[in-house]
């Protein structure tokens, strides 16, 4: 039976009804994106400092009469958003870095409580450096020893 003129102008109408129908309702929505984004105002979006935790180490240093070790724990603070993947890749360096100036030290100036802050200092600067030499994109903060026993 084919569709007679009227019935095709009621089909016709319903289509439109239901199209009209879904597009109200979309653009409903989504009128926050549409229409709301440019007049809200919005702030800027403050990154909060993060903190890292490295694994612990220990460290071989000079004495008078004998070796020390030093065990070391440390962490980063750092508002870079890729700072777990690249510490996790620049291990190593990072390691190493920490190796080569620690072991330059000697036992009677890393058992001296004053010597802490500049100790910090001296491993960020260190480590800022070499993690851009070796192209690795994150910003440090500060570099906290959060454990350091000498024996």
């Amino acid at each position: 039976m084919p569709f007679t003129n009227k019935s095709s102008k009621r089909i016709k109408f319903l289509v439109f009804i239901t199209a009209w129908t879904a597009a109200i309702f979309w653009a409903g929505w989504q009128s926050p994106t549409l229409i709301g984004g440019p007049f809200l105002t919005q702030e800027p979006e403050t990154k909060v400092a993060q903190f890292y935790p490295l694994d612990k180490f220990v460290i071989s240093i000079t004495g008078e009469e004998y070796p020390h070790y030093l065990l070391l724990e440390m962490a980063f603070k750092s508002r870079s958003s890729n700072v777990t993947k690249t510490i996790k890749a620049a291990d190593p360096v990072i390691r190493n870095s920490l190796m080569k100036m620690f072991s330059k030290k000697h036992f009677n100036e890393l058992k001296n409580a004053q010597q802490f802050e500049p100790l910090q200092q001296e491993a960020h600067a260190l480590l800022s450096l070499v993690l851009a030499e070796n192209d690795f994109d994150i910003e440090l903060d500060e570099v906290l020893f959060t454990r350091m026993v000498i024996q």
